[in-house]
């Protein structure tokens, strides 16, 4: 789910990283997490399945629950989450990713390296596999948190790769991780994942 972005990402990372490494001692490194401007819409089919359009309060419990599932992956890490644009790492959820191949991206991130990252995240996309994969019988309150879990996990991965740039290898071996290659899986919206081999590279990098 790793794909080039754009280069004015490059622009802003440099004088991020000059922040980040000047001064006396070590900064927290940060991780800005939002939504973008953007109006976020159901696609026709996946709001028919979950019975109507989404309610600007159904709205605001996604971007809380997926809020949260990023600060609780990166529990106990020496990193702050945040919505600051400016950020080190960087992942805006947006109403839908170009297609950059035959299948479309629910992620996307360019790691830069010592210059952060960026990336973004397909709210549509996200949000029709969740209710694609929701229980026999959910309800309407249990797919809506299903869409706010997926989109978090989803940036959180994507965050995965801009830390750890190329060090961050796909686990296919366990749906409940991090690490698994592909968020098509009811274990992404509706279980409880783990970090496996990225944990400890990840408290190496985020000492």
């Amino acid at each position: 789910m790793v794909v080039a972005l754009n280069a004015r990402a490059a622009i802003g990372g440099c004088a991020i990283a000059a922040f980040l490494f000047s001064g006396c001692g070590p900064r927290i490194a940060t991780a800005g997490f939002w939504y973008d401007d953007s109006a976020f819409a159901l696609p026709a089919h996946a709001a028919e399945k979950l019975g109507g359009l989404l309610t600007d309060d159904e709205l605001q419990t996604i971007k809380t629950i997926s809020r949260a599932e990023v600060e609780r992956a990166f529990a106990g890490f020496r990193i702050r989450i945040s919505d600051d644009h400016a950020s080190f790492w960087r992942v805006a959820v947006v109403p839908s990713l170009p297609r950059r191949g035959p299948l479309p991206n629910a992620g996307e991130s360019m790691p830069l390296g010592f210059l952060g990252g960026s990336g973004g995240v397909s709210f549509d996309l996200v949000a029709l596999k969740a209710i694609q994969y929701a229980p026999e019988g959910a309800s309407r309150p249990t797919m809506i948190d299903g869409i706010g879990r997926g989109i978090g996990r989803v940036a959180v991965h994507e965050f995965g790769h801009q830390i750890l740039s190329t060090g961050l290898v796909h686990n296919p071996d366990d749906e409940n991780s991090y690490e698994y290659p592909s968020p098509d899986r009811a274990a992404q919206y509706y279980g409880e994942l783990h970090w496996t081999a990225a944990r400890p590279l990840l408290e190496q990098k985020l000492r």
